[in-house]
């Protein structure tokens, strides 16, 4: 599964950063691919292509703010989770990640 993930905090530091890190660690264990784009502070240092998304099975969004950019997911496989979330519980994450793209 090729998975898109978008974080966005307040300030796009802490804990942005520690759920992308958490995602990205329970993707790799799952055999996932993942790219990651966090936002916050409105500054966007990497954002994720256009060919990553249409190659993307699912969106994840996991945020605390409102992201920059949503309609550049328009008609995919959209995740929408709380940073907290996806900081305390990849694994459930994941699993509703994988879920979605089963339907």
């Amino acid at each position: 599964m090729k998975i898109a993930l978008i974080t966005a905090c307040l300030a796009g530091v802490a804990h942005s950063k520690m759920a992308a890190l958490a995602l990205k660690k329970e993707a790799k264990i799952r055999g996932h691919e993942i790219c990651v784009e966090e936002q916050g502070g409105h500054k966007i240092p990497v954002k994720i292509s256009k060919e990553q998304i249409e190659q993307a099975d699912v969106i994840i969004i996991a945020k605390m703010v409102s992201i920059s950019g949503k309609d550049r997911f328009k008609g995919k496989n959209i995740l929408d989770v709380s940073v907290n979330e996806a900081l305390r519980k990849p694994s459930l994450i994941m699993d509703k990640a994988e879920l979605l793209i089963k339907k």
